[in-house]
């Protein structure tokens, strides 16, 4: 009797060879676990880009991602301090069974630096996704400190092009500069009053990744989440509208990160800014760490009023 076939065949056959990093593009048919109650989860499209992001890095490095190590062979992780997503059509619009053909490039901007471009097609809608990461190592008390590759990486990481414009605007925006951006606005002013504050406790569970950090990809789900709140108790959402979760739909969104969140502690979410303009809204929420109120986190996103659905 001959052996039974393999379920899932890996593309190559060396397990422990960088290689071993699926080639890209990226196809992905969309199902339920790919979905939210609003179309296309964009908390997994998230996961997936910075999945992909991070493939990328050790691509072009040579190793697995657990062996991205510094000099004193203590690991290192691409943590991201800016993300830009931009989507042709409102993620409402994504539905079962459409496919996900994505693609990356990701560029060193710096000995610690790199920018990756995410671009992507999910049945008719285009969508594209920035992210700027830079390599850090864990502390003992769990903060996350810039570092760079083990000599013998560092020189495959050599910066091939100058910071992008938003690596420039990360930047301003860490160190409260003005911004003048056409999407962000003039500044994001850390003392601005905010309309409502609500708490909120991440899980571990679900928000944390594999190194214990709050993921990037969680901290729109939790601005997300704090807004929808704050839209209800402040009455800020249409008379007779449906759920914000299903009559709104992201198609734009910029996220600034200024620290992570220790394991166990709260946070609170401040909605900054609520603009409506007849066809969507623009949002500003600030996440803060409930110990010292340092700002974590700057989540603006612009969001289309559409038609809520309820399931297939």
């Amino acid at each position: 009797m001959s052996a039974p076939a393999r379920l899932f065949e890996d593309p190559v056959s060396d397990l422990d060879s960088p290689a071993s990093i699926p080639a890209v593009p990226r196809r992905v048919r969309l199902g339920m676990p790919h979905l939210d109650v609003g179309g296309l989860s964009e908390g997994w499209l998230l996961r997936h880009a910075g999945d992909l992001h991070w493939e990328a890095v050790a691509r072009r490095l040579g190793v697995p991602t657990d062996d991205i190590r510094d000099e004193a062979h203590d690991r290192i992780y691409p943590t991201v301090v800016a993300l830009r997503a931009r989507y042709g059509a409102p993620l409402s619009c994504v539905h079962e069974n459409d496919v996900l053909d994505a693609a990356v490039e990701v560029m060193p901007c710096g000995r610690a630096c790199a920018e990756g471009r995410i671009t992507a097609v999910a049945g008719r809608t285009a969508l594209s996704i920035e992210l700027v990461t830079t390599f850090a190592r864990r502390q003992a008390d769990g903060a996350m400190r810039t570092a760079v590759p083990a000599a013998r990486l560092a020189t495959r990481w050599t910066p091939v092009r100058a910071p992008s414009s938003l690596a420039r605007l990360a930047r301003a925006a860490r160190r409260a500069e003005p911004l003048d951006d056409p999407f962000v606005g003039p500044t994001l002013d850390a003392d601005a009053a905010p309309l409502g504050v609500v708490r909120h406790d991440p899980s571990p569970y679900a928000d944390y990744n594999g190194a214990g950090l709050l993921y990037f990809a969680a901290y729109p789900t939790i601005a997300d989440t704090s807004e929808r709140r704050l839209v209800r108790r402040l009455g800020l959402g249409r008379p007779g509208a449906a759920d914000w979760a299903l009559g709104t739909s992201p198609v734009a969104r910029d996220v600034f990160y200024y620290g992570n969140l220790p394991l166990g502690e709260r946070l609170v979410a401040e909605l900054v800014s609520f603009a409506d303009d007849g066809a969507g809204v623009k949002t500003r929420v600030r996440l803060r760490r409930t110990r010292g109120r340092r700002v974590i986190a700057d989540v603006v996103t612009r969001r289309l009023f559409v038609r809520g659905r309820r399931g297939p």
